[in-house]
């Protein structure tokens, strides 16, 4: 294999960006158990076993009223991160759209969530357990594997093509 060509350089270029468009694709696919989930409603004592992300979701998106969302257990008071993403859960004949997923969630927190502008707040919200985590982490190192793959195959060849180079002189 002879790296002094110039179209080793598109090679890596080109495991570069696949790698990062296989690693986006299966870190999107971590949603997935989430789309299947059944969704609990608020109010209830959560079960969690330790490794369960615990997502939040309202039949009714609000995205101009800043839901908020706290998860309370005990005295502990921990803040849903909102979410950046619109996923949306087809559970027991509803739509629910997600407002935000807590990492690692604690056992036997309750969620309660309010609108910041303090208004009357019409929508139902609910809960489901499920595990995203796991592969979101085997697709960022696909993305960042392949990249790295890449920029040493262009080194590589930047590397054979100097020293082509200086011997030719």
């Amino acid at each position: 294999m002879e790296l002094t060509r110039r179209r080793w350089y598109l090679v890596a270029a080109l495991v570069a960006v696949l790698a990062w468009v296989a690693g986006t694709a299966f870190a999107a696919s971590a949603w997935d158990p989430l789309r299947q989930a059944t969704v609990v409603p608020v109010g209830q004592p959560i079960q969690t076993s330790g490794d369960d992300d615990l997502a939040v979701l309202t039949d009714l998106p609000q995205p101009e009223r800043a839901i908020r969302c706290v998860a309370r257990a005990g005295k502990k008071r921990i803040v849903v991160p909102p979410a950046t993403v619109d996923i949306v859960v087809d559970s027991d004949g509803s739509r629910w759209h997600l407002l935000g997923v807590l990492p690692d969630a604690p056992d036997e927190a309750r969620i309660v969530c309010r609108p910041r502008d303090d208004q009357t707040d019409t929508a139902r919200y609910g809960t489901a357990l499920t595990d995203l985590s796991s592969r979101v982490g085997a697709g960022k190192a696909i993305a960042w594997g392949g990249l790295a793959l890449g920029l040493g195959l262009a080194g590589a060849t930047l590397t054979a093509r100097t020293r082509r180079m200086l011997s030719h002189d």
